[in-house]
């Protein structure tokens, strides 16, 4: 391999194709195809592999940066810069009850719910062929897979505040951000799209022995994305080892 391959490996990182019979050539003289003799393996491995679970909380992670410092324009006509984090509604109320240090008004961010997505799935005896550059053995790596399982996960951004004016502004900017989707860009995913599909009517409440109010607003946000199943490198001596692929995201 010249130094052009390797920096096409290196720059492009992780690049799926779909793998026939033909391109598994190693795998002769047996009574199975090579193709039934990788599936067999990786079945054989998928029982004793773990699921990484980090794409959960990159996706999380990407959201409270894209939101956080979100601006807005108070009563004295300042700029002033929200906070955006993670935490459930219930928590939030029970904080803002029990503290007054709780600086309003305050983005947050929290999974809702994951659905599947059965227009984007493949059938599950594709395989997915992976070159990746191995940079301690100077040589590209075979690396195989099945397919990704596409779902959607739909996150809560709840928007809270003591006066409408600027709950109106911060769901404003949010909307904006959305034309008509955001592109994630995680270590585990560069092309997964996030699309802001409701808002719920804005709930008021009292906070407990005072008479403060606080307005909140909920807005969903839909992410398209794929869990991803374990990968397995295949050696030159024909056997299929797990192995633990990090994507770097480009």
């Amino acid at each position: 391999m010249n130094i052009e391959d390797k920096d096409k490996f290196r720059s492009v990182g992780v690049t799926e194709v779909a793998t026939t019979a033909s391109s598994m050539s190693d795998f002769t003289g047996s009574e199975y195809t090579s193709k039934e003799y990788t599936l067999n393996l990786m079945n054989q491995l998928s029982k004793k592999s773990t699921v990484p679970i980090n794409a959960y909380k990159e996706i999380v992670r990407f959201l409270i940066a894209q939101f956080d410092n979100t601006p807005y324009l108070n009563h004295d006509l300042e700029t002033v810069n929200v906070t955006c984090r993670y935490g459930n509604p219930e928590r939030i109320i029970a904080k803002i009850n029990e503290h007054d240090n709780i600086v309003l008004p305050l983005i947050t961010v929290s999974q809702n719910s994951i659905e599947e997505a059965d227009e984007r799935r493949r059938t599950s005896t594709n395989i997915i062929e992976s070159a990746v550059w191995n940079e301690d053995k100077q040589r590209a790596e075979r690396v195989v897979g099945f397919c990704d399982r596409p779902v959607t996960i739909n996150y809560d951004l709840n928007i809270w505040s003591k006066y409408m004016e600027d709950l109106d502004q911060l769901a404003a900017h949010i909307r904006l951000a959305f034309n008509p989707s955001i592109t994630l860009n995680t270590n585990f995913s560069t092309d997964s799209q996030a699309f802001l599909v409701s808002e719920e009517n804005n709930h008021t409440f009292s906070l407990a022995d005072r008479e403060d109010r606080i307005i909140r607003k909920k807005l969903t946000v839909s992410v398209q994305t794929y869990l991803k199943n374990p990968k397995y490198k295949i050696t030159s001596t024909g056997k299929i080892e797990e192995f633990h692929l990090e994507i770097t995201a480009i």
